[in-house]
C-alpha cells in the first residue's frame, strides 16, 4: 500500500470513529468498506473531497463524517458554519464530490 493510500484509511478509520479493540463489528465492517472502496477508486480520499467542495462551502468547516449509506453509497457530511452563525450539515457523495444537500443543523 503506497503512503497516500495508507494516509486515507487512517483518515477513513478517524472518521468512522474506528480506534482498535475498542470498534464493534459495525464500524469494523463499514470501516474495511470504505478503506475497500478508496483502494478501488469507487470513492475519493477526504483531501480530495475537500478540495473540491470548499471552494463551493458556505462558510468554514468545522467538522467532517463519513457515512455509509444504504447501497454501498459513502457520504462525506460536512458541518459548516456560515459567516452570520447557521449552522449546516452540507452532504458530499464521496464518489463524485457532488453536493447532494444541504439542510440546517441548528
Amino acid at each position: 500500500m503506497n503512503r497516500a493510500a495508507f494516509i486515507s484509511a487512517i483518515a477513513i478509520a478517524l472518521l468512522f470513529g474506528v480506534s482498535g479493540a475498542a470498534a464493534d463489528d459495525d464500524d469494523a465492517r463499514d470501516h474495511e468498506r470504505a478503506r475497500k472502496a478508496l483502494l478501488e477508486g469507487r470513492m475519493k480520499s477526504l483531501s480530495e473531497i475537500t478540495e473540491i467542495v470548499k471552494p463551493r462551502l458556505p462558510g468554514q468547516i468545522l467538522g467532517i463524517e463519513l457515512d455509509s449509506e444504504d447501497g454501498g453509497r459513502f457520504v462525506y457530511e460536512f458541518d459548516v458554519l456560515t459567516p452570520k452563525g447557521k449552522l449546516l450539515e452540507i452532504d458530499v457523495d464521496a464518489a463524485t464530490g457532488a453536493i447532494l444537500s444541504i439542510e440546517d443543523d441548528d
